[in-house]
């Protein structure tokens, strides 16, 4: 398929018909027609059927159809690029940070950095720790913020800050511990929530309660610590979380420390080998002082 093929099968995936996918593209419709006749011809199958003025996509487009967006995604990142390259302004400061340090400690990181750099254009994504490590050594972001060592040799990470697991539980529910501690079996006797073992947490969790010889209840599983956190303030039971998510609980939630007690980091990564500008310095300083306190 020629990129101009490609473009005009996501427009009709986008809006389901010729006349639309023409306003969309700014051509006229006899134009996404052929465009789609001569795909269709290439690839030696149909796209679509039709169906009362709409176009079905075929088995064939739907298996497609998730290449051509992220090919799609790469194009408007590089007309991103080209355009800001362009006009001077560069790719700005791009930040890569877990979905749970975003909530709190993200923003009053920025706060800081905005005091130095307050024209310094900046764009945050926000991805799993592992995500984060694969981004970073394909040089997508200047610098990244995740839980836990990433080994890997095309990057370098430095020491953020230091915190532990903990439990937080609902205040409101009838007979709940006020204890400042918690044993890691007690909160296992019952169903709780807790982070996918595919998060660097969440396999640590899964460690400890491996040594101990402990099998956990079945619970509810989830894929950041600020949605377990969430989980557990509405009541679907206690959530093991790290003391940092923490810091952003509400006043209907009690956290009590993990025990045996477990250490969590976090870490800056960057890409090895290419000097640091001191923007990224000076950001991981406002992230660590914003972290802290």
């Amino acid at each position: 398929m020629r990129l101009k093929h490609i473009e005009v099968f996501h427009a009709v995936m986008l809006t389901g018909s010729v006349s639309a996918a023409s306003k969309l593209l700014h051509v006229t419709q006899p134009a996404v027609t052929q465009a789609l006749q001569l795909a269709e011809l290439q690839l030696g199958y149909a796209l679509f059927t039709r169906q009362r003025r709409r176009l079905i996509p075929t088995r064939e487009a739907q298996a497609l159809y998730p290449e051509v967006q992220a090919l799609m995604s790469q194009l408007e990142s590089v007309r991103r690029m080209a355009t800001a390259l362009g006009s001077g302004e560069g790719q700005g400061f791009r930040i890569l940070v877990v979905p749970s340090l975003a909530v709190r400690a993200l923003p009053e990181a920025l706060k800081l950095f905005r005091r130095r750099y307050g024209d310094l254009p900046i764009s945050v994504r926000t991805l799993h720790s592992n995500d984060i490590a694969r981004a970073m050594a394909l040089q997508e972001g200047d610098v990244g913020i995740v839980y836990g060592r990433m080994p890997h040799p095309a990057l370098s990470d430095e020491l953020v800050a230091t915190g532990r697991l903990v439990c937080v539980s609902a205040r409101g529910k009838s007979g709940a511990d006020r204890r400042a501690t918690v044993d890691l079996q007690d909160v296992l006797r019952e169903p709780f929530i807790r982070i996918d073992e595919r998060d660097p947490l969440g396999a640590v969790l899964a460690d400890q309660w491996a040594r101990l010889g402990l099998t956990p209840q079945a619970g509810i599983t989830v894929q950041t610590h600020h949605i377990a956190m969430v989980m557990a303030e509405q009541g679907f039971g206690p959530a093991i979380v790290d003391s940092f998510t923490a810091q952003a609980r509400g006043e209907d939630l009690h956290l009590r420390t993990l025990l045996p007690e477990v250490p969590v980091e976090v870490r800056a990564v960057q890409p090895q080998g290419l000097r640091s500008p001191k923007a990224v310095s000076d950001f991981i300083a406002a992230f660590r002082k914003a972290i802290q306190e």
